[in-house]
């Protein structure tokens, strides 16, 4: 299982409790969230624009694209390198 899979596992799990109608969990699962995107800007800056950052801290579903984009890039770069 690559890096970059588990974190999508992790966003996935952090998504759900996301949902939760229990407001504590809400907050303490938004703060993983945000480090989760922390973490992934931090491995992955020379792909993104910190405008990108800026928007993946805000939504989710975009967080989603840039993460398959960069399991693309991943893959793609151990193929031809």
């Amino acid at each position: 299982m690559s890096p970059k899979t588990t974190l999508k596992q992790e966003a996935i799990s952090i998504y759900q409790r996301l949902q939760s109608p229990d407001a504590d969990e809400v907050k303490a699962a938004m703060g993983e969230y945000l480090q989760l995107v922390d973490r992934f800007y931090e491995e992955n800056k020379y792909l993104m624009a910190p405008e990108q950052y800026g928007t993946a801290k805000k939504d989710f579903e975009y967080f989603m694209v840039l993460v398959e984009l960069a399991e693309e890039y991943h893959k793609d770069s151990k193929v031809s390198g």
